[in-house]
Formats: structure tokens, C-alpha cells, sequence
């Protein structure tokens, strides 16, 4: 259970420019995000793996935002360990078979107390849409010189690296990313993202 609790709460958190190419305009990159920011009920699935000094994990997610509220379930090789996990950005309920674990993630060392890390539960939703978090902030942001979005973000000590972006249903969204920090390193893929209230 520690071990799913760790994924999940990892989870819950998770191109440089050649001669001639254009300045980045300040403006393209404030309509993007604007956009972004508006996007609050959304859904993205693909796989993740997790790295530390002690562990490598790998499993495929699910991911359901409706406004503050995250649905993620997490589930090995044929659906083996599923994990789900519910967050209303105060609450974290992680649930595995008939074991489930509830705890309040309003305070800094709580997810650390729980799960065995220290991470910033509240932002891996805008940072799995390719935004900084409005809550921390932002020690660093560079931008792709060519399409204004962002290739490297650093918040509360974690380094986010976009490593590639698709358009879906008229959003241009990350679906290649790795997420480092605290000694854990976190690669996701997003083969799919829909957009909309389900």
C-alpha cells in the first residue's frame, strides 16, 4: 500500500532555438495560457514511470479534473495493484483493493507524512496542462522561441521539462514531460486528452 501510496502521491502532484528563429511574443504565450487556465474539466490518460534512489515504477494513469476536483486511477501490467486516488485540493482519499488511506494535504509536510514525500499536490493539474501553478511561485519559465509554450518551468524546487505538445479538440497540451525533484523523477506520457464536462 506505501508503495501505491508513493506513486499516487508523486502522480498527484507531474527545444532550443537555431539562427534566424523568431523573437518569442509575449502575447501569443498570455492567450495560450489564458486558454489553459479556462480549461478546468478535462481528462488525459497514458503511462508514467517513477524513478528514486530506492524504486523504479511504472503504470498506466487516468486522469480526471473537474475544476478543483482530481480522479486518478493507476493500475500496473493487466490491471494489476489498481490504485484509484481523489483529491478536492484539501483532501486526499487513495484507495487499493479494500485499503484506503484518507488525509488532509492543507498542510506543507502532509503528503510527506502519508505517502513518504514532500510534493506540491495542488499544481501537478496546471502542470500537467503545460502552466505554472498560480500558487507557488515561479523561480523559473522558458519558452519555445517558436510556438510559445513552455519547455522548462521551475516551482517550489521541482524542474518540469515539456518535451513535446499535440492539439487536442483546439488546445495544444503536453503529451511528453518529466518532472524532477526531492530525489524522484517522474517521466509521463499523455497519448490522449479530452477536453469538456463528462
Amino acid at each position: 500500500m506505501r508503495s501505491a501510496l508513493i506513486l499516487a502521491g508523486t502522480v498527484l502532484l507531474v527545444a532550443c532555438a537555431g539562427p534566424g528563429t523568431r523573437t518569442p511574443q509575449p502575447q501569443d504565450w498570455t492567450r495560450h495560457s489564458a486558454q489553459l487556465a479556462q480549461l478546468e474539466h478535462w481528462t488525459a490518460s497514458g503511462k508514467l514511470a517513477l524513478r528514486t534512489a530506492e524504486r523504479s515504477e511504472s503504470a498506466t494513469l487516468h486522469w480526471r479534473q473537474q475544476e478543483r476536483e482530481s480522479y486518478l486511477n493507476l493500475s500496473g501490467p493487466m490491471g494489476v495493484n489498481a490504485t484509484t486516488v481523489h483529491s478536492d485540493g484539501q483532501r486526499m482519499e487513495v484507495s487499493q483493493g479494500d485499503e484506503r488511506n484518507s488525509f488532509d494535504v492543507s498542510t506543507p509536510d502532509a503528503v510527506q507524512r502519508n505517502t513518504g514525500w514532500q510534493l506540491p499536490v495542488q499544481a501537478l493539474p496546471y502542470w500537467l496542462k503545460g502552466l505554472p501553478s498560480p500558487d507557488l511561485e515561479v523561480q523559473s519559465l522558458e519558452l519555445d522561441p517558436d510556438r510559445n509554450l513552455l519547455l522548462r518551468l521551475q516551482q517550489d524546487d521541482w524542474q518540469i521539462h515539456y518535451q513535446d505538445y499535440q492539439e487536442f479538440q483546439g488546445y495544444t497540451l503536453p503529451t511528453r514531460l518529466r518532472i524532477q525533484g526531492r530525489g524522484t523523477a517522474v517521466k509521463i506520457i499523455l497519448r490522449d486528452w479530452q477536453t469538456g464536462k463528462s
